[in-house]
């Protein structure tokens, strides 16, 4: 399998999943309907449209035939997956900016990112984004820090 057929099956799978996540929204009971099921819809429609602005542009530009290597880089990865697992245990006790702020640029650099400019206003305007969506627009409550 080649990367590029790999890919467009997993987009193509992230389509499907968010139609099925939009339309289960309407088995959800009482207040879940106007309150989660608002939240719920929104993430769907934006994976969907997310999902298949990428595939479309996968169909138009894409004419490599790259193999899918998945070891390629196996301490990358590795550290990358030991991130995350980091991040998931310090959200709970820290909340979910502070691990984020330290996750976002963290990764950034174990891709080969190295410009620090670049790299923070990437975290401010990723954290600032969220803040502004799920805080304020659906007002989600985020977990904070716990003492």
């Amino acid at each position: 399998m080649t990367k590029k057929t790999a890919d467009r099956a997993i987009l193509a799978l992230f389509i499907v999943m968010a139609v099925l996540l939009y339309i289960s929204t309407a088995n959800y009971p009482g207040i879940a309907k106007t309150t989660s099921a608002k939240y719920v819809r929104f993430l769907a429609v934006f994976i969907g449209l997310l999902s298949t602005v990428q595939l479309a542009h996968s169909l138009y530009k894409d004419r490599s035939h790259n193999r899918l290597v998945l070891t390629e880089n196996m301490p990358r990865f590795l550290g990358l997956l030991a991130a995350l697992i980091v991040f998931a245990l310090t959200f709970e006790p820290l909340g979910f900016f502070i691990p984020a702020a330290v996750f976002i640029p963290v990764v950034a650099i174990m891709l080969g990112y190295r410009r620090p400019v670049v790299i923070g206003l990437t975290t401010v305007g990723v954290l600032l984004f969220v803040y502004l969506v799920f805080v304020k627009l659906l007002a989600v409550n985020l977990p904070g820090i716990n003492f």
